[in-house]
């Protein structure tokens, strides 16, 4: 099938100048011009007829999933993969706490700046607060038996007022890498 549509494609190039213009053109990854059915080939389209605006082929875009797109900030700017595949055992409570802060910090502030984190009721916790009939299960969850107009507040839950992640921009192969392999150069 493809040697009897290269042969035809020889031979329209071969005796149509336009033919071959238009093969040069779509062998270079331009779009063909689309002709009207009723168009013969090798006739000039009056310049009244609309022509489809021809426009590059995008590349495209690098792939990268949002989780790891997060996962890599939280690694970049708060070291939070290596605090939580670090064999803690071997430190005392101290040492962790201290470990811990500074990377607690700042993992909120990349949360706050990329997802803006609110209180979904606000009031403190162990106030009452009422509970519309209709709540919805995800946006509030009884603790224990029963249920009423109003509950004692246990935890005031959180959502999400913004998403503002980068795009991604490197290579699909590197989709996956959440932080580089660091290798130290020897000293001259």
């Amino acid at each position: 099938m493809r040697l009897g549509i290269a042969l035809r494609a020889f031979w329209a190039a071969l005796v149509d100048q336009e033919k071959a213009e238009e093969i040069e053109r779509v062998l270079a990854g331009q779009p063909a011009i689309a002709r009207p059915a009723s168009q013969p080939t090798g006739t000039v389209p009056s310049p009244t007829a609309a022509r489809p605006a021809a426009s590059p082929p995008q590349p495209a875009r690098p792939v990268r999933d949002a989780a790891v797109i997060l996962l890599a900030a939280l690694q970049r700017e708060a070291r939070l993969v290596d605090l939580v595949r670090e064999d803690l055992g071997k430190y005392t409570d101290a040492q962790v706490g201290a470990a811990a802060r500074p990377c607690l910090q700042q993992c909120e502030s990349v949360l706050e700046r990329w997802f803006a984190l609110r209180p979904l009721i606000d009031a403190v916790e162990g106030a009452a607060v009422e509970v519309p009939s209709d709540a919805s299960p995800t946006r509030l969850q009884w603790v224990g038996e029963g249920s009423a107009s109003y509950g004692k507040l246990v935890h005031h839950g959180w959502q999400v007022t913004k998403v503002e992640l980068p795009q991604w921009t490197g290579d699909n192969a590197d989709a996956n890498v959440i932080a580089p392999a660091q290798v130290q150069a020897p000293n001259p």
